[in-house]
């Protein structure tokens, strides 16, 4: 028991900014993510904790499935405010959440990569930080173009296409881990 104290104390004295502050972004997306998510009866100071200690398991163990109990949890949040709870299906709300849901593993992948004692140049992580914004924006965009397209800027009563994209993407990911294996 003293030896792994002693291991983990080394390893904290060891930690670089670089590996912190992405561990610490992963935490902030996944915190915005389920505070996002989580139906309007439910904010206020009861649930804080529980948000927190979700939102910081994906920081902390990057490399595991936290990243994905998260998405799922974030995911089961919203529906349950959606289909329990009758909140609309608001564009802005659908966007943050998948803006959200990417960066937060997009971040987890690359706090996976980064040991925490690594000396990381700072372009490195500007670099894949600008590229996952431009992925956001890019799809944000796309979206709202594919929404004026057919006229429907707002999602309205149709939750079940909302429902059904979030069942799409999650489908695709696991094809894509599948495929990768």
């Amino acid at each position: 028991m003293k030896a792994r104290y002693l291991a983990l104390r080394a390893a904290v004295r060891r930690a670089g900014p670089t590996p912190i502050l992405v561990r610490l972004a992963v935490a902030g997306t996944g915190l915005a993510a389920l505070l996002v998510a989580l139906p309007a009866e439910f904010l206020g100071l009861g649930p804080a904790g529980a948000l927190i200690v979700l939102a910081t398991l994906p920081a902390l163990r990057p490399r595991g499935t936290m990243p994905v109990v998260l998405a799922l949890a974030v995911i089961a949040l919203w529906l349950i405010g959606t289909a329990g709870y009758g909140e609309s299906v608001s564009i802005w709300r659908v966007v943050a959440l998948g803006s959200l849901l990417y960066a937060g593993h997009n971040l987890a992948a690359l706090a996976a990569c980064l040991p925490y004692d690594a000396a990381i140049r700072s372009e490195a992580v500007t670099g894949w930080v600008i590229r996952l914004v431009a992925v956001v924006i890019g799809s944000a965009v796309v979206l709202l173009m594919a929404l004026a397209a057919v006229g429907r800027l707002t999602l309205g009563g149709h939750a079940a296409f909302a429902v059904g994209g979030l069942v799409a993407a999650i489908t695709a990911a696991g094809l894509l881990a599948r495929i990768s294996r």
